[in-house]
């Protein structure tokens, strides 16, 4: 199985709703704090919850990125 990593999955629009999630990604507060020092599998597992109940532009860079990494496995396949 491909681990979703991406840098962020944040989208610019970032204001905290009642419920301390961002408008824009759909993170909480605290997962928007500490995205850079969480483990691969926390990040991973947030980016598949965004991925199924997230904003469509979010959905959308996800989706992006999860393609980007099928091609880049499937060439280091077809190179070795």
């Amino acid at each position: 199985m491909t681990i979703l990593l991406t840098d962020s999955p944040c989208i610019s629009q970032c204001k905290l709703d009642e419920n301390d999630l961002c408008m824009g990604c759909g993170r909480s507060r605290q997962e928007i704090k500490g995205w850079k020092t969480m483990a691969d599998e926390q990040r991973h597992d947030i980016n598949m919850r965004l991925l199924a109940r997230g904003r469509k532009k979010v959905r959308k860079l996800l989706i992006k990125r999860l393609r980007q990494l099928t091609r880049e496995k499937k060439a280091a396949r077809t190179a070795a």
